[in-house]
C-alpha cells in the first residue's frame, strides 16, 4: 500500500505538469484503487473554502441529483481531512447534487493535500469541466498570485493555460465594478471586455451604457473604443518609457490590479487601484 502511495504523489505531480485534461486524470488515477472508496456523512463535508466558482446552475443541479437518485454517484468525489470533518478538494456540484437528491452517504475517497494544491485542484476541476465565468476565473488566479506568490507562468503552468490568457484574464479586474458584474451575469462578453479595456477610464461606462442600451456586438463595440483611443490620452500613454511599462506590467502582475507609474525626471508616484474594500486589505496584506 505504501509503494501505491508513492506512485500515487508522483502519478499527480506529472498529472498538475503536464497534462491537458488534469482533474480527469487525477480522478482516474486515484479512482483506480477501489480499496481507498470511502461512504462519508454528507454533514462532515464542508465546501472548499478556496472555491473559486460562487454561483452554481440550479437548474443543472436539479438534473444532477436526478441522475444520481437513478444510478446513483459514478464518481467518487475527492476530500481532504481536517480536523473538524472533510474539506471538498473536487467535486462540490456532485456533494450539493447527492444533499439535494436527499442522500445521507457519498463515496469520496480521501487524500492528502497541501492549502496549494487544494485550490489548484478546486480551479482546474471547474476550469476544466465546467466554465467558471470569466471574473470567477480571473479572482481564483489573482488568488493563487496572492497567497502563494507565484508568478503568472507559475499559475499558467497549474491550470494548462499560457501565461497571456492568465494577464489578459487578470485585466478584467481593472473594469469598474459594475462592468465586472456584467460580465459575470452574461449581460456582456470577454470580447466587450477585452474592447473596454483599450477605452480611458472615464469613458469606460459610458460605452458600457451603450453595449447595453443598443446591444452593440463585439465588432461594433471594437469599432467605438477605436474612436476613443485616437482621441489622445490612450496615445500618449502607448509613449510611455519602455522600462515604466515593464516596470508596470511587473506591478500588475504581483498585485492583480490596475497599477500606473507617473514618471517626470528622478520623481513620480505609483497608483495602486482597488475596486472593492475586499480588494483593498488583499493589496494591503502583499504590502506588509
Amino acid at each position: 500500500m505504501s509503494n501505491k502511495k508513492r506512485v500515487l504523489g508522483k502519478g499527480l505531480s506529472a498529472i498538475i505538469s503536464e497534462s491537458s485534461n488534469p482533474v480527469e486524470e487525477m480522478e482516474s488515477l486515484i479512482s483506480s484503487d477501489a480499496s481507498r472508496i470511502v461512504e462519508i456523512p454528507v454533514h462532515a463535508i464542508k465546501p472548499n473554502p478556496d472555491q473559486p466558482r460562487t454561483n452554481f446552475n440550479e437548474k443543472e443541479l436539479a438534473e444532477l441529483a436526478e441522475s444520481i437518485k437513478s444510478v446513483g454517484l459514478i464518481q467518487p468525489i475527492i476530500v481532504r481531512k481536517s480536523s473538524s470533518g472533510y474539506f471538498v478538494i473536487a467535486g462540490e456540484r456532485r456533494l450539493r447534487a447527492t444533499k439535494l437528491a436527499g442522500f445521507s452517504h457519498i463515496k469520496a475517497i480521501i487524500v492528502d493535500a497541501g492549502e496549494e494544491e487544494n485550490l489548484t485542484y478546486a480551479l482546474i476541476e471547474n476550469i476544466q469541466r465546467t466554465n467558471l465565468d470569466p471574473i470567477e476565473e480571473a479572482k481564483a488566479y489573482r488568488m493563487l498570485i496572492s497567497r502563494f506568490k507565484l508568478k503568472q507562468q507559475d499559475v499558467a503552468d497549474k491550470v494548462g493555460k499560457d501565461r497571456t490568457t492568465i494577464a489578459n484574464a487578470l485585466r478584467i479586474l481593472t473594469l469598474p465594478e459594475t462592468i465586472q458584474q456584467a460580465i459575470s451575469d452574461g449581460k456582456i462578453t470577454s470580447g466587450h471586455a477585452k474592447a473596454l479595456l483599450s477605452v480611458p477610464e472615464n469613458r469606460q461606462l459610458e460605452l458600457f451604457g451603450e453595449i447595453i442600451k443598443k446591444g452593440l456586438s463585439v465588432r461594433e463595440t471594437e469599432k467605438i473604443a477605436t474612436s476613443y483611443a485616437e482621441e489622445g490620452k490612450p496615445k500618449k500613454r502607448n509613449e510611455k518609457n519602455p522600462h515604466i511599462r515593464k516596470m508596470e506590467e511587473m506591478l500588475v502582475s504581483i498585485f492583480g490590479t490596475k497599477v500606473e507609474i507617473k514618471h517626470s525626471g528622478q520623481r513620480g508616484k505609483i497608483e495602486i487601484n482597488y475596486y472593492s474594500l475586499e480588494d483593498f486589505e488583499r493589496i494591503i496584506e502583499l504590502l506588509k
